[in-house]
């Protein structure tokens, strides 16, 4: 009685064998339907992927990121505007810096060099 799950398991894919090839038609529609589940989950991983992503944005407008512009592989200068003010930001690896306030005299045309090196002084 013990031999026969295993003599069953032995031939069983010989009875596969013995089953008549699929046609042409019925092996594409399996082969559609195939690639239809696959399309349809890889979207559905990039919906949620997506959702889960942006959660952290949902809360509030406070902080707004501009502009972005690398410089050195590691190294990149971010404009932010935070509450109205903006921000020019020095990003490396390890540190960011800020590098000027730019929300004062937005306005303004900018003076020209000896104005300013004369308020410096």
């Amino acid at each position: 009685m013990a031999r026969m799950p295993v003599l069953l398991l032995i031939l069983w894919p010989a009875s596969a064998w013995a089953a008549e090839p699929p046609d042409m038609t019925s092996a594409l529609l399996r082969t559609g339907w195939a690639l239809l589940v696959v399309v349809g989950l890889i979207f559905a991983l990039y919906g949620l992927s997506k959702k889960r992503l942006l959660l952290g944005r949902i809360g509030g407008n406070a902080i707004r990121l501009i502009e972005v512009r690398p410089l050195q592989p590691r190294a990149t200068l971010a404009l932010v505007e935070v509450r109205g003010r903006e921000y020019l930001l020095g990003i490396s690896a390890n540190s960011i810096h800020l590098l000027a306030d730019l929300s004062g005299d937005s306005g303004q045309k900018p003076a020209d060099f000896s104005t300013v090196l004369a308020e410096q002084s």
